[in-house]
């Protein structure tokens, strides 16, 4: 045998150099060569004939592969460290900046910002920024649907342009395009925040040259939105929760310190219970709220007259204080105001819908003190319901003895006395009836008014068919100077009523004795009125022998009285003198 030669190699094996140039060309796959470290490899094993092109191809790929994994694994772990860091954050700024700055670091863009819906106005608005130098950029605000920003805020998908001041397919807003512009913003992409199911805003990146955003970057941005969602709404649920422990902790120290006020007042409520059993409840009442305000009290009716009081104050039918104490009513709280530069506090008295009246307090009322004035309006109310139960029950007695008497009949007249009787009327002595006329939305006003000022007189006040009707005594009235100047005829109630702006005419007729005698008084007392009317003397007080026979026949021009009242007129010996009264001559 010749010179022996090297055993064959094995049928499929690689040659042994080839085997240590693959081995060679794994360990360096294996340190994470760079791309371009593995071509200068590639090129010089080519070059010695050690690996042929569709290994090196297979080389090219795997490195590429390794590499992207290698990428995704490294972003995964700092997305990861981003979901931690953010979901540890517990104030809502801190995580609206976290999340920005993280997002602009982890894409590499210029600028980051978080947009907030506001489903109100329609617009998505930008809450915070990262890297954004200009204030017009800072606070753009986007209609819902409108550009990059509004498309993405409606949650339809992510969106994106290349160079957006020239992209024709967004939708343009002069005003943000006027702050891209002054931004130097060219390339934009945003992803939808959701949580709990509804679209809250828009997390987007921009950079001052025009480019592409590549997939994975979107799907990076669409991962980072996902985690900044919770982080935010975990961050907002734990700001609620922490602002609602807060407000139930103050709220209980705000608890005890009422409770112990309470304690201060269980002695006042005794005592304004044992007020309100006690015969004089209003009187007393006044003299414990002196006591206990340390200031001048006073009662007043919802249309400002003073009721019952340390002091009367007329000014408490003033514009100022009858709209304080309408608002104290409708809020059930004290309210302040002020008259010819002094200080009040009132508090109103209401039982369900009904202004009952008004406890008025000089002066500022402290916090303390206020607990001591609700209260006595409560107990204010009990008394001026039972008061106004006792009147109301006055007043149907009233108002049935009133149509009696103007409608007399036969029977049950010793009936009928003694109930007159109870209100100071008697069949044996002169009474003079007054029908007085006010426009119809003042007649109840106007019945509540006549009703106090009659309150301590003999007589009754009442409604009848259309006016209102007062009979009484005559009563006498006096002039300036104190001297009396005759019979009154009316005026007093006239100027009552003009003293709570309620404009009215009263028509009186002459003394009358004897209840059979009322109806025809009542006739003559509406005659008048009538007259008064006629002769547009709105708001005065007349009766017969004031307006002379001329006067009454424009009030009654189809009564008996006037038609011999025509008769008398037409007889050439009769006329009237200056003074407005008629003579024969």
């Amino acid at each position: 045998m010749g010179a022996q030669d090297s055993p064959p190699a094995r049928a499929g094996a690689a040659p042994p150099q080839e085997a240590m140039t693959l081995g060679r060309l794994l360990a360096l796959l294996g340190e994470g060569i760079s791309a371009e470290a593995l071509e200068t490899q590639l090129a010089a094993m080519q070059a010695e004939h050690l690996l042929d092109p569709s290994t090196a191809a297979a080389a090219r790929s795997l490195n590429a592969r390794l590499r992207e994994a290698s990428r995704r694994e490294g972003l995964l772990r700092v997305l990861y460290d981003t979901a931690t860091d953010l979901t540890g954050i517990r104030d809502v700024e801190a995580v609206l900046k976290a999340i920005v700055r993280r997002t602009r670091s982890l894409i590499g863009s210029d600028i980051a910002y978080l947009s907030l819906n506001d489903y109100n106005s329609g617009e998505s608005y930008i809450r915070v920024t990262d890297g954004a130098a200009t204030a017009l950029f800072r606070n753009i605000r986007m209609p819902l649907g409108e550009g990059v920003l509004g498309a993405v805020a409606t949650g339809e998908a992510p969106s994106q342009s290349a160079d957006y001041l020239v992209d024709q397919t967004k939708s343009h807003l002069e005003s943000s395009d006027v702050a891209v512009a002054a931004e130097g913003v060219r390339a934009i992409m945003g992803v939808p925040l959701r949580a709990e199911g509804k679209v809250i805003g828009a997390l987007l990146v921009a950079d001052r040259h025009a480019h592409t955003f590549s997939s994975d970057d979107v799907a990076l941005m669409e991962s980072i939105g996902t985690h900044a969602a919770v982080a935010l709404e975990n961050a907002r649920h734990f700001t609620e929760m922490a602002d609602a422990l807060a407000r139930l902790d103050q709220a209980q120290r705000q608890n005890l310190a009422h409770l112990k006020a309470l304690e201060e007042l269980s002695s006042l409520d005794q005592r304004l219970m044992e007020t309100l059993a006690s015969a004089n409840s209003l009187p007393n009442l006044m003299m414990l709220l002196a006591e206990s305000m340390d200031s001048e009290v006073s009662v007043v009716s919802p249309m400002g007259e003073t009721l019952a009081g340390l002091g009367a104050n007329t000014d408490f039918g003033s514009p100022a204080a009858l709209s304080a104490a309408e608002l104290s009513a409708a809020r059930t709280l004290p309210m302040p105001f002020t008259v010819r530069g002094r200080h009040y506090t009132v508090m109103s008295a209401v039982a369900g819908d009904q202004h009952l009246g008004s406890l008025i307090v000089a002066g500022h009322v402290s916090q303390d003190r206020l607990a001591v004035l609700e209260r006595s309006a409560l107990v204010l109310s009990a008394a001026l319901l039972s008061e106004r139960t006792f009147q109301d029950a006055q007043y149907r007695l009233q108002l049935e003895l009133v149509d009696e008497l103007l409608n007399p009949r036969s029977e049950d007249t010793e009936a009928l006395k003694r109930r007159a009787g109870r209100f100071g009327l008697a069949d044996n002595i002169p009474l003079v009836v007054r029908v007085v006329g006010v426009r119809e939305d003042q007649r109840q006003r106007a019945l509540a008014v006549l009703k106090r000022h009659s309150q301590d007189r003999p007589g009754i006040t009442a409604l009848h068919e259309s006016h209102l009707c007062v009979i009484e005594p005559p009563a006498r009235r006096g002039g300036t100077s104190g001297v009396d100047v005759g019979e009154d005829n009316g005026q007093s109630l006239v100027d009552a009523l003009k003293h709570q702006r309620i404009e009215a005419s009263v028509g009186s007729s002459q003394p009358v004795a004897g209840f059979s005698r009322l109806a025809d008084a009542h006739a003559e007392a509406g005659a008048v009125l009538r007259a008064l009317q006629a002769l547009a003397r709105n708001g005065e007080a007349a009766d017969r022998a004031a307006l002379g026979t001329a006067g009454m026949l424009l009030g009654a021009m189809d009564s008996p009285f006037a038609a011999s009242c025509w008769r008398l007129s037409s007889d050439p010996c009769w006329t009237m003198t200056a003074a407005g009264e008629h003579s024969w001559f």
